[in-house]
């Protein structure tokens, strides 16, 4: 895949217009969008962050090996509630319209037919719904969803604040909101997707619920790799292991 300096050099100026990935630091983390990248043999790959998090702190072991290994990475902080807000609080339906226009981007200003994506707890929800969406049709790739909240969790306070943060109340695995995503499957056309999850994680709750059973979906425990490794729900993106099987399944013919 072979794209051209000015079709990168316009892609980049909408970018920073559009206030999503904005230069090489512009997230707090050098190189994570690539902006030097202009010939990749892969798709490009965007990453997607979870509840309260930010690209930064999500992607800071993930997107240095990416990068070394030719992959071209774009990325934003989505889903505040109000200009200064948390991320990835807003309600889940209007943080898909936003991760899926900034795709679409993506794909628009490189030229790229198809895009991986990569995300993590509400992020890896969000890549599965993006895929299916009109506007993403046969452009995605693959999938890493990275201990995805698909389920949502039975973790999630009673008495959580729908009005300041919508998306707790979504992700409580009883909302109705997760009651409606189980009429469906999250991952109808088939596309290759990767679910690793760690039996460790305290936060997406049953861990099992994790998991697809689903055309094209590989599950993997990382502990059913590597019996002695432990793993938070947010750390499993910062395990050397982890990283490098989320490689390998990127670098997959």
């Amino acid at each position: 895949m072979r794209w051209s300096n000015f079709t990168l050099s316009v892609g980049l100026f909408f970018l920073v217009q559009s206030g999503g990935a904005v230069a090489d630091d512009s997230l707090g983390l050098p190189g994570l969008v690539n902006v030097s990248c202009t010939n990749s043999d892969y798709s490009p790959v965007v990453l997607v962050h979870g509840t309260f998090a930010n690209t930064r702190r999500a992607y800071s072991t993930v997107a240095p090996v990416l990068k070394e290994n030719g992959f071209c990475l774009y990325a934003l902080n989505y889903g505040k509630q109000g200009i200064y807000g948390v991320n990835g609080i807003a309600d889940i339906q209007s943080s898909l319209s936003e991760v899926t226009k900034f795709i679409g981007t993506v794909l628009q200003e490189t030229g790229a037919e198809k895009v991986s994506v990569i995300g993590h707890s509400q992020g890896g929800l969000l890549a599965f719904l993006a895929s299916n969406t009109p506007e993403l049709a046969n452009r995605v790739d693959r999938i890493v969803a990275v201990a995805p909240s698909l389920r949502g969790t039975d973790r999630v306070p009673p008495k959580v604040s729908s009005a300041h943060c919508p998306a707790c109340t979504q992700l409580g695995s009883e909302s109705e909101f997760m009651k409606n995503l189980q009429n469906g499957r999250f991952n109808p056309g088939g596309l290759r997707a990767l679910v690793l999850a760690t039996k460790d994680d305290l936060v997406v709750t049953p861990v099992e619920s994790q998991f697809l059973d689903e055309p094209g979906v590989t599950n993997v425990y990382l502990q059913d790799q590597f019996p002695k490794l432990r793993a938070t729900h947010s750390g499993l993106l910062h395990v050397h292991e982890a990283v490098a099987l989320i490689k390998d399944f990127l670098l997959q013919e």
